[in-house]
Parts: C-alpha cells; sequence; structure tokens
C-alpha cells in the first residue's frame, strides 16, 4: 500500500509539472519577443498611461499544489503592459466603466490603494458626469485606512463642497492628517479674503448712494446680457456655418479627385493660406485686446489725476508742501507709469493694425495666385475633365466666399467677448473679494498679522482683487494705487521696528467696499537692510540633518509649429534656454533641454524619467508653448509643435500629464507651465510657511520633505496669456526667472509663487492679455502632501 501510494504521489507531481508548464508557456506565448521590447516605444500612445491587468502569478503550494493567483491591476505605459503580457482596452481608456472594471474587485476586497483610485474614476467623470457623492464614498473608505492620497482627495472634496457639504476646517484637518503634521504645524491660507459688502461710500469729494449706484449696475447688467444674447447667437451661426463649410469641403475633395491631377503643389499652397487665415484671426483677437487696454489706461490715468489734484487740494488747504508728501510722490509716479503704458498700448495697437491689413493683403494675394493655377491646370484639360474642372472652380470660389465670411463672424465674436468681458461679465459673477498674496497673513484671534522675512522699513504688499472690472478704486493706507487689469495691485509701505497697522481698501462701482486691516511685523532677527531673498533669518538655509537629494529637470520651449493653425512663438524657446541655464548653473539641477518637441519627444522623455527616477530624487517640468482647452472647458492641453489644430489627440493632455507623473518615484515633482489654459492643470490647497515660527523652520521643512509632492505653478489660470513681454521672456518666465537668480536661500515653493505674483503684478501692468499665476496641487497625479525646495549652490544650512 506504501508503494502504491508513493506511485501516486509521484504520478501527482508529474501532472502538476505537466500543469506548470503549460501555464508557464501559455504566459510566455503572451509576451512579446524580447527583441521588439528592447526596441522600445514606436509612437507616442506606447508612452500614454493604462489601466493594465496583469497576469495572475503561478504559485506553488507545498510540495504538490500549483495554482495561479488572482490577476493584478497597476498603471503604466501601454508598452510596458504589452511587454508584461497584462490586458487593457486600447481605444477606450479614458471610460470610467472601463477604469472601474481594472480596479473595482480590489476595492471591493478592501485595499486601500485601489478604493482611492476607484474614488479618482468617479471624480474624474471620464466620459461621464462626475459623480461626487460616490467619489467622497470611496475616498473615505481609503482615507479610514490611512491612505495619504485619499484624505488629500477628500480634504479637496470638503474644501470645494463637491458632493460633501462644505467644510473648511474639516478640509484643513484632513490636509494635516496627510502630511503628518499635528496641532498647527501647517498653516493652508495664504491669504485673508473679505468680501466687498454694499453700503455708502465716498470717492474722493463726490459721495454717491448705494441705490444710485445699484440702478446703474442694473443697466450694466442689462447691457452684458443682449451683449450674451448676441454672442451665444452668433456662435450659433457661426456652428452652422461651419457644418456647411464642410460640406462644401467634402464636395470639393471628390470633384478633385475626379478631375486626376496631382495637386500636391495646390494643397500645400492651400495649407500656407489657411495658417495665414489663422493668423489673421489671431491678430485680430490681440488689436482687440489692445483697444481694450487703450480704453482702460485712459481710464485709469483720468482717476489717478483725479486723485492726485484732490491730494494736492488737501495739502493745500491744510497749508503743507506737496513736494514733501509721500503720497503725492507716489501718486506722481503712479500716474507717470500709466501714461507711458498708455502709450505703448497706443504703439502696439497701431503696430498689429498694420500687420493686420499687410496679413490680409497677402492673403488675398496668395487667394488670387491660388485660383490662377487651377485655371492654368483647367486650360489643359480636355474633353468631359472640362466639366470637373468647372465644377472645382466653382466650388474653390464658393469655399474661399464662405471661409471669408467665417473669418468675418470669428472676427465679431472676438469683439462681442471683449466687450461682454469689458461690459462687466465679472459683475455677474460671484462678489468680489479682496486678499492679501503677499506677505502671506495668519488668521489669528486678533486682526490678521504677517511676519516679515526682513527688518522694519520700506516693504512691499502684492494683492489681488477678483472680478477688477467691477472695481472703481483700491486704496493702501489711503493712498490709491493702481489696479491690473488681472486684479493684482502692488503698493510700497513703512514699516517699523515694533510693527506697523496696515489697510487696504477698495470700493467697487455698484457702491460696495470692503477694507482689509493686518498688522506688518518685522523679523526681530534680521535688519532692515535684509530682503525678501535672502535675509540672515533662521529660515533662510536648509535645516541641520535635512537631505533634499538629486535635482532634474525637463524644459522644453516649442516656437516653431509646423502647422495646423498654430501661430509661430517668439519667446518660448528664449525661456526655456535660460530657464535651463538658470537651474545647471545655479541650482546643480541634471537638465535635459527640448526644443520646438514633438508629441513623441515629450512623452518620451517624460518616460524617460518615470523609468529612472528613484523616491529621493526631485523633478522639475518646465513648459512654454501652445496651450489649448476641450470645448467643455474642464481638460487642459500642451501643443507639441506637430499638433494640429481642433485636434485634440495630436496634443498632449493634462490628464496624460498627471498620469505620468502619478507613476513615477521621485517623492517630489513641479510643473511649470508657460502657456495658455496652463490653469486647468490644478486644484486644491498647499501649506504655506508661518514666518512667525522661524524657529520651527527645520522641523516645517522636514515634514514638507517627507510628503509626496505633484505641484503646479502655472502662468495664469484658465485662460490666454502673452507670448512676449518687454524683452525676450514671457512676462511671467522673465519674473520666474528673477526670482531664481536672485535668491540666495533655501527658496520653498510657495515662496516663489508669491514672488513671482509680485513681480508680475508690476512687470505685467502694460501686458495685452491678463494673467495671475496659480500655485496647487496637480489633480490625479498623486499629491498627498509637501512642498518642492529650491537651493541654490553654496548656500548654507540653518543656524
Amino acid at each position: 500500500m506504501a508503494a502504491e501510494e508513493t506511485s501516486r504521489q509521484r504520478q501527482g507531481q508529474r501532472m502538476a509539472a505537466l500543469c506548470l508548464g503549460l501555464l508557464i508557456g501559455a504566459v510566455g506565448s503572451m509576451t512579446p519577443p524580447i527583441a521588439d521590447a528592447r526596441s522600445g516605444p514606436k509612437n507616442a500612445e506606447d508612452l500614454l498611461i493604462v489601466d493594465c491587468l496583469l497576469p495572475g502569478q503561478v504559485r506553488k503550494l507545498g510540495a504538490a499544489a500549483t495554482f495561479m493567483s488572482a490577476r493584478r491591476p497597476i498603471r503604466t505605459t501601454q508598452a510596458d503592459c504589452e511587454i508584461r503580457g497584462g490586458e487593457y482596452v486600447s481605444y477606450d481608456r479614458a471610460n470610467y466603466q472601463t477604469a472601474l472594471q481594472v480596479w473595482m474587485s480590489q476595492a471591493l476586497a478592501g485595499d486601500a490603494d485601489a478604493q482611492n483610485y476607484v474614488g479618482e474614476i468617479y471624480l474624474k467623470g471620464l466620459g461621464t458626469p462626475p459623480d461626487f457623492g460616490m467619489a467622497a464614498q470611496w475616498f473615505q473608505k481609503s482615507a479610514d485606512q490611512g491612505n495619504k492620497r485619499a484624505l488629500t482627495n477628500l480634504a479637496y472634496l470638503y474644501e470645494e463642497g463637491l458632493g460633501v457639504a462644505k467644510d473648511e476646517l474639516k478640509a484643513l484637518n484632513l490636509y494635516r492628517q496627510a502630511s503628518g503634521a499635528n496641532g498647527d504645524e501647517l498653516l493652508f491660507a495664504s491669504e485673508v479674503k473679505v468680501q466687498l459688502a454694499a453700503k455708502d461710500v465716498e470717492i474722493g469729494s463726490l459721495k454717491q448712494t448705494v441705490a444710485e449706484q445699484q440702478e446703474q449696475a442694473e443697466t450694466l447688467r442689462s447691457q452684458v446680457r443682449d451683449l450674451q444674447g448676441q454672442l451665444q447667437s452668433r456662435r450659433r451661426s457661426l456652428d452652422s456655418a461651419q457644418a456647411e463649410l464642410q460640406g462644401l469641403r467634402d464636395q470639393l475633395a471628390e470633384t478633385r479627385r475626379n478631375v486626376g491631377v496631382d495637386l500636391s503643389a495646390l494643397d500645400q499652397q492651400k495649407v500656407q493660406m489657411d495658417t495665414r487665415e489663422a493668423g489673421l484671426v489671431e491678430l485680430a483677437r490681440q488689436l482687440e485686446a489692445e483697444k481694450l487696454a487703450v480704453e482702460r489706461r485712459k481710464e485709469q490715468l483720468a482717476e489717478q489725476q483725479a486723485a492726485l489734484q484732490a491730494r494736492r487740494s488737501q495739502l493745500a488747504q491744510s497749508g503743507a508742501s506737496a513736494g514733501e508728501d509721500a503720497a503725492v510722490s507716489t501718486l506722481e509716479s503712479q500716474a507717470d507709469r500709466l501714461n507711458r503704458s498708455l502709450q505703448d498700448a497706443l504703439g502696439r495697437a497701431e503696430k498689429l493694425q498694420t500687420q493686420l491689413a499687410q496679413s490680409q493683403a497677402l492673403l488675398d494675394k496668395e487667394r488670387d495666385s491660388y485660383l490662377a493655377r487651377i485655371s492654368d491646370l483647367e486650360s489643359q484639360a480636355e474633353g468631359r475633365k472640362k466639366d470637373d474642372w468647372e465644377l472645382m472652380k466653382l466650388l474653390e470660389g464658393q469655399l474661399a466666399e464662405r471661409e471669408s465670411q467665417l473669418r468675418d463672424q470669428r472676427m465679431q465674436i472676438v469683439q462681442l467677448e471683449q466687450q461682454v468681458n469689458r461690459g462687466g461679465g465679472a459683475l455677474l459673477a460671484a462678489v468680489p473679494t479682496l486678499e492679501i498674496i503677499d506677505p502671506p497673513l495668519v488668521a489669528t484671534r486678533g486682526r490678521p498679522a504677517a511676519t516679515l522675512r526682513s527688518g522694519p522699513g520700506r516693504q512691499s504688499v502684492v494683492g489681488r482683487v477678483s472680478a477688477p472690472q467691477a472695481i472703481q478704486t483700491i486704496t493702501v493706507n489711503g493712498t490709491p494705487v493702481i489696479l491690473g487689469d488681472n486684479g493684482l495691485f502692488r503698493a510700497s509701505v513703512d514699516v517699523a521696528a515694533g510693527g506697523s497697522n496696515i489697510e487696504v481698501a477698495a470700493v467697487s462701482k455698484m457702491g460696495d467696499a470692503a477694507s482689509l486691516e493686518f498688522t506688518l511685523l518685522p523679523n526681530p532677527g534680521a535688519s532692515a537692510s535684509s530682503s525678501s531673498h535672502g535675509g540672515s533669518d533662521a529660515s533662510s538655509g536648509l535645516p541641520s540633518g535635512v537631505r533634499l537629494g538629486t535635482f532634474h529637470a525637463l524644459v522644453i520651449g516649442n516656437n516653431d509649429y509646423q502647422s495646423g493653425g498654430f501661430a509661430k512663438l517668439q519667446s518660448a524657446v528664449n525661456d526655456a534656454t535660460a530657464v535651463s541655464k538658470v537651474l545647471k548653473e545655479r541650482y546643480g539641477y541634471q537638465t535635459r533641454l527640448l526644443l520646438n518637441a514633438t508629441r513623441f519627444d515629450i512623452l518620451s522623455a517624460l518616460n524617460d524619467l518615470r523609468e529612472s527616477l528613484k523616491p529621493d530624487d526631485n523633478l522639475l517640468v518646465y513648459y512654454a508653448g501652445h496651450g489649448d482647452l476641450s470645448d467643455d472647458g474642464k481638460q487642459g492641453y500642451w501643443v507639441p509643435v506637430d499638433g494640429q489644430a481642433k485636434v485634440p489627440a495630436t496634443w498632449i493632455s493634462n490628464a496624460a500629464v498627471s498620469d505620468i507623473l502619478d507613476t513615477m518615484e521621485a517623492k517630489h515633482v513641479l510643473v511649470v507651465a508657460d502657456s495658455c489654459y496652463a490653469g486647468a492643470l490644478a486644484g486644491g490647497s498647499l501649506p504655506v510657511y508661518d514666518a512667525s515660527s522661524s524657529k520651527r523652520w527645520g522641523d516645517w521643512v522636514k515634514t514638507m520633505l517627507d510628503g509626496r509632492a505633484r505641484i503646479a505653478l502655472t502662468s495664469g489660470g484658465v485662460q490666454p496669456v502673452p507670448d512676449l513681454g518687454s524683452g525676450k521672456h514671457s512676462y511671467f518666465t522673465r519674473a520666474l526667472l528673477n526670482v531664481l537668480e536672485d535668491n540666495n536661500r533655501l527658496l520653498e515653493g510657495q515662496r516663489l509663487y508669491r514672488e513671482v505674483a509680485a513681480s508680475l503684478a508690476l512687470s505685467s501692468f502694460d501686458a495685452p492679455i491678463t494673467q495671475v499665476p496659480q500655485y496647487a496641487p496637480i489633480q490625479f497625479a498623486g499629491h498627498e502632501s509637501g512642498e518642492f525646495f529650491f537651493m541654490p549652490r553654496g548656500a548654507g544650512r540653518a543656524p
């Protein structure tokens, strides 16, 4: 019996070995040859992140039993999933049902990471409207197990009131829990905001009642509603005309095939005409922006001169000398700057008008040449082909006429959009708010306060108002200041050794008013001459025992767009080259510079970093180039030089960038994006260092370095931004370079953002397009908590 039992055991082992061999062979047959894997991705699609189900692992239990484990979900590139024999959906990857199929089984089994991914799938929507309530439930399940990413996501929902009742205190506590901070170590309000509330106000010597101003505001609202109605009608008409135009193009394409002649030269000329036409629309948009800037500057100059005259009258009545009054000096300086800005805007508008006329003349000339070449080819045709040529010529003429009409409609829409913005679109939005950007204020039990990094003396205060079109005047300690079209303002104040009280007041055109009072306290450990870029305070160096790791940078600058309706840029290559240089030479980064990069170039470079970077590495990604926005306004894109207009599949979405960053091992990543609509990349809150507790600087830095950070610093929100500033760089990148070049201490990202915003408040005052930089976590990139730091070479440690 023993021999018979041994024989059965051996037979069972042989059968198990045979099954194991068959299983391994089956798995091996699903895996591409090694040579194919080594050859690398063949196209950009191979580098996109997918939800991949890897095959189960063959496992052995005891001496005789083998089994296949459950399939494992991961997020990896399409190419890597194929190489590892995984399963993914190729053509419907951006569908929430597809993504849920990958992660739901593990989420239901209690896996915290899978539960967070399920929550993010519901939050994204992925082809369907987001389900914030379901997202909150799954984030809560994951957060209950201590998942930091889920805690951060849940905090965002409470902060914004999405799927849960809005609760900023709960959001703050969740953010703190995610970062591992205790008590009040972290501040998540970089500014204190107040809403403008309606009341009687006195503007100079003119007193208006709220009722009168409300009547004016209602008239303005009515005008704006009429303009918005016209705008919607124009857009519907444009959509209908574009559909008819496409029908003409399809008919023309069929006729062109029938003529039986190589028309490639004509096609190339048509592409050039299309590009020039797109340039015409962009020039028209810029011209309208400049015209509005001229009107705005004239109004501001008149207001400034009125304030100056009123101040001089006050001094004359009191018997004081205007020449010794600091307010008069400030007002005179601001009036002079406004006048120069007005002249610059007039000059730019005149130049754009000339360029528009020249481009129109060139387009007309090119079109005449195009039709002439068709006539020449037609003359060579014989017999029945004549009819096809006649039809093609007729259709070409109709197409040219319809395209001209569409161009006129687009220009009319541009003008209406500018009028809506100018007429007070912001007045129809939420109640305007007043906030201080720099220095960051701390909400105390008394009035808000800010402790400066420097000592007593002259200091800058930078603030912002929402809906700047609605604001009549801004004053700082009674002195009017210039309000930029982007809502930013900057003032210079004296701070005494014992601190100084500051009052910022805003009055809207509706008669609403608000004031924000706070105290500026000098840093007792800094001298009066120390600057914000590098004082002698304890928070200027790297705390003892802290190691930052290695820094890498991928710097992208795109100027030379190949075709497809995207105009060539002037400053992006200069911007990227300068950023790469300062990061490499001043901060010791290992940099990779991509100029005029294609979609494959950018995705390939990001994937190389995804595969090579380790947890101790830091990564900065800088992008300068065209940006675009989806039709629903929810998805932003980077446009590579081979991107085609109105073909998002040829661009790089923010979602694709977030997915790649999510799968990187590097703990700290900062994306700096200087492009239109870059603000669509980010959302949420970040911790702010409280300078009043500089003794805890070291603890704060360590806390921030412990967290996984995915942060974006963008040149603007969800709107266009200008290409070229006053020099060879954009306004935003010039401000960024100034801060990085001047800095000589450990610099946290929040401070970088505030100093860039402060610089923009002054330098971009004469910009044709308003922009307000943003600094926030990158959505769905795996941000948990933490900060990004810059340390110049040779900078010392904190004492």
